[in-house]
């Protein structure tokens, strides 16, 4: 990896029109690859939770708990029952699923 910065830091210095002999080339070659390396640490992102994989994982979640849910049975996945006595009518949530018309497991 030192002959990669090396030459980096040669063909930077040549544009610029530096002169440097070949022992400062390496010296500042090892400081843009120690530089490098500490990159992460210095800014945060080894440290920081990255924002899109938190996302993932609690979207992930939800998913595997919208799959595991069942339609409930005392409502047929209505969320209300409807009870009719002759004329009259009677409409109330489900008290076993409390109106959602699901249950999770």
């Amino acid at each position: 990896m030192t002959d990669y910065w090396k030459e980096c830091v040669s063909e930077a210095f040549d544009e610029a029109q530096i002169k440097a002999s070949d022992n400062q080339i390496a010296t500042v070659a090892e400081w843009v690859s120690s530089a490098h390396e500490y990159y992460g640490m210095a800014h945060g992102h080894e440290c920081i939770p990255n924002p899109l994989s938190e996302e993932n994982k609690r979207l992930t979640q939800e998913l595997k708990r919208e799959r595991d849910k069942i339609i409930c049975r005392e409502c047929n996945g209505y969320g209300r029952i409807i009870t009719r006595c002759g004329t009259l009518e009677s409409e109330s949530d489900c008290f076993n699923c409390r109106g959602r018309g699901f249950l999770y497991t």
